[in-house]
C-alpha cells in the first residue's frame, strides 16, 4: 500500500490518477451494464419505462441536494494544501453539514409537490414508490461526494475510485438479493426496490470511506470554509441544476407535445425508453472516461491557474484532449461497423440501432465536453459555465417541440434535441476554455490520431467482410489502433 500512495504522488501523477479512475470507471461501466441487463430481463417493458422515467426526477434532485460538492471539495482541498488557509477536517465536515441539510430542505419540497408531479406532469402514478425511494439517496450521496471530493483533493484517486467500485457492487449484490427473495412480485413494487440498490450502494461505500477517513491525519483550525464552499457550490449547483431541469422536463414536454400531436402514449414512453435506455447510453458508453477527466483534472488545473502557469496547463489540456479521443475513436469505429452486433451484446436487442451509425462520431465532441466544464470551473469562470448551460438548455426544450412537428423526425425529437444542443455546447465549451488558458491546439497531434483512425476504419471494414467474428475483428483494430497511437507518441506516460 505504501508503494502505491508514493507512486500516486510521483511528479506524473495526473496520467496515474487519471489512469486509476479511468480504469476503475471501465470496471463499474462493466458492473452497471451487467447490473442493467439483469434489470431490464427482470423488469420487463413497462417496468423498464418506470424505471428510465424516474432517473430525470432523481438525479435532479441529487443534483439540487449534493450542490456538486464532489468538485468544490476537491477544489477547495487541492488549494488549501498549497495555501495552508483551511484546514482538511473543517473542510470535510463543513462538506457533510451543507449537504445534510440541504438534502433536508429538498426532502421537504419533494414530499410537497410529489403527487401533482406524478400525477399531472408525468401523467403516470405509478411513478409515486419509485421516485419516493430518493429521500433515502439524497443525504447519502451528500455525504459520500464530500469524501471522495478530499481524496480527489489530495490526488488520492486510489480510495476515491474504490469506493465507486465497491457502490456498483454493493447495488448488483443488492439487486441479486431482490430476484432471489421476491422472484415474481408487482411491477411497481420490484421497480421501487431496485431503485432502492442506489442508496445501498452509496451507504457501503460511506462505510468504505469513513474507515479510511479515520486512518488519515487531519488537520483542525478555527477558520470555517462553509462560506468558500458555498460561494463555489451554488453558482456551479445552478449551472448543473438548469442542465437536470432540462434533463427533468424532457420527459414531461416530450409527452405532452406527442400527446397533442395524437401519439398513443404507450409509442411514446416505449420510445422514450429506448432512446435513453439503449441508444444515448451506448453512443455514450466512454463517458467513464470524461467522468475521469472532470474530477481528476480539476485540483491540477486549480494549482497551475493560481501560480499562472499556462505552459503546465496547456500540458493538462494536451492530455484531456488525447485521453478522450483515443478511446473515443476506437469505440465509435467498432459501434459504426457492428452497431447491431453491440446492442445486442451489451443490451441484448435490436431497438435504437437505426440511430447508431448515422451519428456516432458526432458523439465524440461528448467526451471532450464534461472535462473541459470542469476547466472551466477550474479557473473559476462558473459564471460563464452557467451562462452557456443555461442557453443551451433552453435551446433543448425548443428543439423538442419544434422538431416533433417535423414528419421524419416526430418521435426521435428527443434524440435530434440531444444531439444538436451537444455539438453546439461542446464546442462552445472548448472555445471558451481555449481563449481563457491561452490554449493553441497540437495540430499534428490531431491530424497524426484522424490517420490513424482513418487507416483502422478503413481496415475493419474490409475485415467484416470475411467471414471473422466480430469481436475477434474488434480484438485485433483494437491491438492496432493502440500500438499506433503508442508508436506515435499519441500515448505518453511522460510529460
Amino acid at each position: 500500500m505504501n508503494i502505491i500512495l508514493k507512486f500516486l504522488k510521483s511528479k506524473n501523477n495526473f496520467f496515474i490518477n487519471t489512469s486509476i479512475i479511468i480504469f476503475t470507471g471501465f470496471i463499474i461501466k462493466i458492473l452497471g451494464l451487467i447490473n442493467k441487463i439483469i434489470i431490464t430481463r427482470y423488469l420487463g417493458k413497462e417496468g423498464m419505462n418506470l424505471y428510465i422515467l424516474s432517473f430525470p426526477t432523481i438525479i435532479l434532485l441529487l443534483n439540487i441536494s449534493t450542490l456538486n460538492i464532489n468538485n468544490c471539495i476537491s477544489k477547495i482541498t487541492s488549494e488549501s494544501i498549497i495555501s495552508k488557509k483551511y484546514s482538511t477536517k473543517n473542510i470535510i465536515m463543513s462538506g457533510i453539514k451543507i449537504t445534510i441539510i440541504s438534502s433536508i430542505i429538498t426532502i421537504l419540497v419533494f414530499l410537497l409537490t410529489i403527487k401533482p408531479l406524478v400525477n399531472i406532469f408525468l401523467k403516470n402514478t405509478n411513478l409515486y414508490y419509485p421516485l419516493l425511494t430518493s429521500i433515502i439517496l439524497l443525504p447519502l450521496t451528500g455525504i459520500s461526494d464530500t469524501l471522495k471530493g478530499y481524496y480527489n483533493g489530495i490526488k488520492n484517486t486510489y480510495k476515491s475510485s474504490l469506493a465507486s467500485l465497491i457502490e456498483q457492487s454493493a447495488r448488483i449484490l443488492f439487486v441479486l438479493i431482490v430476484l432471489l427473495l421476491f422472484p415474481k412480485k408487482e411491477v411497481v413494487f420490484t421497480t421501487t426496490l431496485l431503485l432502492l440498490a442506489l442508496s445501498f450502494g452509496e451507504f457501503i461505500s460511506i462505510i468504505y470511506l469513513l474507515i479510511q477517513i479515520k486512518k488519515e491525519n487531519l488537520t483542525s483550525s478555527k477558520i470555517n470554509p462553509t462560506k468558500p464552499i458555498l460561494d463555489l457550490a451554488i453558482p456551479s449547483t445552478f449551472s448543473k441544476i438548469i442542465g437536470n431541469i432540462t434533463y427533468f422536463l424532457e420527459p414531461i414536454v416530450y409527452m405532452h407535445i406527442l400527446t397533442f400531436l395524437n401519439y398513443s402514449n404507450d409509442i411514446i414512453q416505449s420510445n422514450y425508453t429506448i432512446i435513453n435506455a439503449y441508444t444515448i447510453p451506448l453512443l455514450t458508453s466512454a463517458s467513464f472516461i470524461s467522468i475521469a477527466l472532470s474530477t481528476s483534472i480539476i485540483p491540477n488545473i486549480s494549482e497551475n491557474y493560481i501560480k499562472n502557469k499556462f505552459d503546465n496547463i496547456k500540458y493538462y489540456i494536451d492530455k484531456t484532449i488525447m485521453f478522450s479521443l483515443i478511446p473515443g475513436i476506437i469505440i465509435s469505429i467498432l459501434f459504426f461497423i457492428y452497431p447491431k452486433e453491440y446492442m445486442n451484446l451489451i443490451y441484448g436487442t435490436n431497438e435504437g440501432i437505426s440511430l447508431i451509425k448515422p451519428f456516432v462520431f458526432f458523439f465524440l465532441l461528448y467526451y471532450l465536453q464534461m472535462p473541459f466544464s470542469a476547466i472551466l470551473h477550474a479557473i473559476g469562470k462558473i459564471k460563464i459555465q452557467f451562462i452557456i448551460s443555461t442557453s443551451f438548455s433552453i435551446v433543448k426544450i425548443i428543439l423538442i417541440i419544434v422538431l416533433s412537428f417535423i414528419p421524419n423526425i416526430g418521435v426521435n425529437s428527443i434524440f435530434f434535441s440531444i444531439l444538436i444542443t451537444m455539438i453546439i455546447h461542446s464546442m462552445t465549451i472548448i472555445i471558451v476554455v481555449s481563449k481563457y488558458t491561452k490554449y493553441h491546439y497540437n495540430i499534428n497531434s490531431l491530424l497524426t490520431l484522424l490517420l490513424i483512425s482513418i487507416s483502422c476504419l478503413s481496415l475493419l471494414f474490409i475485415l467484416s467482410n470475411l467471414n471473422i467474428h466480430f469481436l475477434i475483428n474488434s480484438f485485433i483494430i483494437g491491438i492496432l489502433y493502440t500500438y499506433l497511437c503508442y508508436t506515435f507518441n499519441l500515448i505518453k506516460t511522460k510529460s
